[in-house]
């Protein structure tokens, strides 16, 4: 099971960390199911035990977000009402937990924003995004960086539905951030001053941290293209 990719700042190697299966785990390599292990890529070498952790069963299903030489995965542990920030530092290669801003709070989105780590985290009544940075992230010291208000009743309006559940992901933009919005069959992109920037309709729409980048050198056809925009929006 793959929990994340980084490149080892002491040695230059590109490295997964993982969790096998039970099957790999037992038949494979040497050790329990409930280790974590690291495989350098390219070195032909079976994956490194690092030792018993439990920490893969709470992160296997959340992306990671790589920060200060750190990977970072926020968690949310219904059962115990107790959530976290786990970190993997990629020199070391140990796990550690890390406090939230706000106990007991909805969201997982984890980014960068001002050189600092940030976080979203959600109301009860989904209208409002609140912002949250880590002023000292030695002393773990979290200060509110702004809140977003959602225009909830505009989506509403512009889809003719009030019963559908609302996906909703935080992402880092040029100095700013942005907020997409998945409802019914429709993605909204959401401002910082929580007006509409733009909407896309498609069936199975999802949305995501990740961004495409263009990385092609400049073509003189390329401007010829039917369609093409220079720097377009990654997102829609």
């Amino acid at each position: 099971m793959f929990l994340g990719m980084y490149r080892h700042p002491p040695t230059g190697e590109y490295r997964l960390l993982m969790c096998p299966c039970w099957f790999l785990a037992h038949q494979v390599i040497a050790g329990s199911k409930d280790d974590c292990y690291v495989l350098s890529l390219g070195s032909g070498q079976p994956p490194r035990n690092i030792g018993p952790e439990q920490t893969h069963k709470l992160i296997s299903d959340t992306r990671s977000m790589l920060f200060r030489g750190r990977l970072h995965w926020y968690r949310v542990q219904e059962k115990v009402k107790n959530n976290m920030i786990i970190v993997f530092d990629i020199t070391a290669e140990s796990f550690r937990q890390m406090h939230v801003p706000v106990r007991g709070c909805t969201g997982d989105d984890l980014f960068e924003m001002d050189g600092m780590l940030g976080m979203s985290s959600f109301r009860d009544t989904w209208t409002i995004i609140d912002i949250w940075v880590l002023q000292d992230y030695e002393s773990e010291v979290w200060t509110i960086k702004c809140k977003i208000e959602l225009p909830l009743m505009e989506i509403r309006a512009w889809c003719r539905k009030d019963d559908e559940l609302c996906e909703l992901v935080v992402v880092p933009g040029d100095g700013e951030l942005l907020v997409l919005i998945k409802f019914a069959e429709w993605l909204f992109q959401v401002g910082m001053d929580g007006k509409l920037v733009a909407t896309f309709h498609r069936k199975g729409v999802r949305p995501t941290q990740f961004q495409l980048k263009q990385t092609l050198v400049q073509h003189d056809f390329f401007p010829t293209l039917e369609g093409y925009v220079v720097n377009n929006f990654p997102f829609i």
